[in-house]
């Protein structure tokens, strides 16, 4: 845990009183919080914003740019830090096209607080072209795209920059930040740098990108190809390692929402006016080698949720294994028992978790969620342990079949509803809903619907948590919203 001198006595990882005369030898807590937000200004929602980061335990903030949006706005920016967060809160700016009317200014207070923090380092051209390092976390900010900021450039080499600001660090978490997405990233048709190469630098060193500039909340699935968007896999356990990488936009910091108009297959969670979204802010909790995530409105509602690990670099990969496949339905290994299908049943020992493990068609053991009473039908589990043996036993993770779904299962309509096919789905792990039904592709899909939307389809029908809804309609925001 840091001690520093807060402004705010009610922030809970700062205010024990009792501690702060051993302020002087105290280090960064293993476990940081860090706060994603965009597209601030310092009207509107903003400082319920701030007030929301503060009381969700934040330590330290990340903007990803347009901080006031109009002119003489950047000392009532920084004034709104100070009384919401405290004059000695960490805080990490990418400069937006926003900055236009006063940037010396904000990069001046910016600068400031850094110096006042000892645990925040930084170097280079603040909030253009820098590197800072916060605890086991280290952030890199660029302007692809800016060219409304005069004397800074929008194409400045900055895809090289990431690749040698992140290199001799594999302990670190890594963060590339930077305002305006490309338009492929993005739910909003909004001009955006059309280079690739930022995306590629960062996906080379297993760092998750930050977007924002869209007043909206959206989440890639993890990927190993941002210019094709190629996924690895569409569960909410994503590992951050080198040729693995996702990007997100979190533009709710406080200004007025935007509707959805794009979408596409490798959006993992989309939030936008369109599914009623307030301002908020996405939340991470980093760990050593773990990470929990989610976004928080203003309003409670918790749109998106997901984990990170990332791999060790400097730890030795685990050894050889002694096992062979011999053929497509059949696996030998000594260790695990023979199982229907050529596959056999993985329990997790870290969360309540059920895997098939299969070998894939590529020749690689591969895994899929199943639930309890597909493995019980299996013959139960044959193996088990946590992440990080699940990725050693299976390197592929939703790479295979799930053994007890043969087909897409049949949609039967409720009689009250107002169409006539699809059903309401209840998330147990979150505030939310969503409709269910069979998209264009002929693929069960889903869509955000509010509960009164709800009520008016039916009912809820059938409910479960993020994996079960995944399970059960993988076409994630590819349905329309049938209540609009």
């Amino acid at each position: 845990m840091t001690i520093r001198n807060k402004n705010n006595p009610i922030h809970a990882k700062y205010a024990v009183a009792a501690m702060v005369l051993f302020a002087s030898t105290a280090s960064i807590a293993d476990s940081i919080k860090v706060a994603f937000i965009g597209d601030q200004g310092v009207r509107g929602q903003s400082q319920e914003v701030l007030s929301l980061i503060a009381n969700e335990g934040t330590d330290l903030l990340l903007i990803q740019g347009d901080l006031g949006y109009d002119d003489n706005t950047a000392n009532t920016w920084n004034q709104r830090l100070d009384e919401a967060l405290g004059a000695d809160f960490p805080v990490i700016v990418a400069i937006g096209n926003h900055e236009n009317f006063e940037w010396p200014q904000y990069q001046h207070l910016i600068n400031n607080r850094i110096n006042r923090i000892d645990d925040l380092t930084c170097s280079g051209n603040t909030g253009v072209k820098a590197k800072c390092s916060f605890g086991n976390i280290d952030v890199v900010h660029i302007a692809p795209g800016i060219y409304e900021v005069p004397g800074v450039n929008a194409d400045d080499n900055y895809a090289e920059f990431i690749s040698s600001s992140f290199s001799n660090n594999d302990n670190q978490w890594k963060i590339c930040s930077w305002h305006k997405p490309h338009r492929a990233l993005q739910t909003s048709d909004r001009q955006g740098p059309d280079d690739w190469d930022i995306y590629d630098s960062c996906l080379d060193a297993g760092a998750m990108v930050a977007l924002a500039h869209s007043h909206a909340y959206s989440r890639t699935f993890l990927l190993s190809d941002y210019p094709t968007q190629r996924i690895v896999h569409r569960g909410q356990d994503m590992v951050l390692q080198p040729g693995q990488s996702f990007a997100f936009v979190s533009g709710l910091g406080g200004r007025d929402a935007v509707a959805q108009e794009l979408s596409a297959d490798h959006f993992a969670a989309v939030y936008t006016a369109t599914q009623g979204a307030k301002a908020g802010a996405l939340f991470c909790t980093f760990e050593s080698t773990t990470a929990d995530c989610y976004f928080k409105a203003v309003d409670g509602a918790v749109p998106d949720q997901f984990t990170l690990s990332r791999s060790n670099n400097n730890t030795s990969p685990p050894p050889a294994r002694a096992e062979t496949v011999v053929s497509n339905n059949n696996r030998i290994n000594a260790n695990v028992p023979a199982a229907p299908s050529g596959g056999y049943v993985f329990s997790r020992s870290d969360k309540d978790e059920y895997r098939w493990i299969t070998q894939h068609i590529d020749g690689v053991l591969g895994s899929t969620w199943i639930s309890q009473s597909c493995a019980d039908s299996l013959g139960g589990p044959s193996a088990s342990g946590d992440w990080n043996e699940l990725l050693n036993q299976a390197p592929g993770f939703d790479t295979v079949q799930n053994p007890c779904i043969d087909a897409v299962p049949s949609v039967s309509p409720s009689p009250n509803s107002e169409q006539s096919e699809g059903f309401a789905f209840s998330r147990t792990d979150t505030n939310e809903f969503r409709w269910i039904e069979t998209n264009s592709a002929g693929v069960l899909g889903s869509t955000w619907i509010d509960e009164d939307c709800a009520q008016r389809m039916g009912g809820v029908q059938r409910s479960g948590d993020w994996i079960s809804l995944m399970a059960l309609a993988p076409g994630f925001d590819t349905i329309a919203n049938p209540c609009l």
